[in-house]
């Protein structure tokens, strides 16, 4: 592990998310959510738009496609080395939500399992995201996809820090919950999402996001008075996470640990900038 540098709570850094994961300490982390890229483009092969429908081949993130264009192989095992740096930072009585979906070519489905269970992480439960809406895969060859999946996953057998909670919006293991549309971030990730999750741990807990993107799981542990810390790759989304973070109404939070300042969040620095100038 890089330990030239000690990272912050509350803060987003702006870096790739190999490089932000290995400035974290081993089991520092309490909890972790997440949905990285799918690799639309590399899983298809190729890097266009369908002119007579809505349905996108590639997702541009920041201006760049090939974020979204990894040959599949390479995707998988750059996926594999993520989780198990997860695994790494994860508490032993930590979990991670690992967002994904079932992406399906040339009539063969490719399913996140066959890469999540090459990690070193255990698969305790799936929970199916039913979006509510009908994607806009239009083609008549097969039923409509209109869910993805959120993999609860775990270190060990034991069960991990989670007590289900009376007031959480979904008890069940489908949540239904619609797509964020007409946003700036092109692969939004749905507030409640987090917020279900969190509602079932305890307050004060760490939770990472290294896929932060327009910041939502920023804003859901704030929501919590939980610590959160991020790594995106395009400072224009740090950006917009700021700008939500000071929408958060007044929750009052602990910065970190050695600071014991207590500050609004309207304080709370997100800042780009890359990790080795800081």
């Amino acid at each position: 592990m890089n330990s030239t540098l000690m990272l912050e709570f509350n803060r987003i850094y702006n870096c790739d998310v190999l490089e932000g994961l290995s400035h974290l300490a081993d089991s520092s982390v309490d909890c972790i959510i997440t949905s990285p890229p799918y690799n639309k483009a590399g899983f298809n092969g190729r890097k266009t738009k369908c002119p007579k429908t809505n349905w996108q081949l590639t997702i541009d993130y920041g201006g760049d496609m090939d974020v979204d264009c990894m040959p599949e192989s390479e995707y998988e095992d750059w996926q594999i080395r993520v989780l198990n740096e997860c695994f790494r930072v994860l508490k032993d009585d930590g979990s991670m939500f690992y967002n994904h979906k079932v992406r399906i070519k040339d009539n063969q489905i490719s399913h996140p399992l066959e890469w999540i269970a090459r990690s070193a992480f255990r698969c305790r439960q799936i929970i199916t995201w039913d979006r509510c809406r009908l994607g806009p895969n239009i083609s008549p060859i097969r039923y409509i996809p209109e869910s993805e999946l959120i993999f609860w996953l775990a270190k060990g057998k034991e069960n991990p820090r989670f007590k289900r909670s009376p007031n959480c919006q979904f008890k069940g293991d489908v949540w239904r919950i619609p797509p964020q549309v007409n946003t700036e971030h092109p692969a939004p990730f749905p507030e409640a999402i987090p917020d279900n999750i969190l509602d079932c741990m305890p307050e004060g807990i760490v939770v990472l996001d290294p896929f932060m993107g327009s910041g939502t799981v920023a804003v859901s542990a704030v929501k919590h008075h939980d610590y959160y810390i991020g790594f995106e790759l395009f400072p224009e989304y740090i950006t917009m996470a700021d700008d939500r973070l000071r929408e958060v109404p007044g929750w009052t939070v602990k910065w970190g640990k050695g600071f014991g300042t207590d500050v609004t969040v309207t304080d709370i620095p997100v800042v780009s900038g890359e990790i080795g100038s800081m």
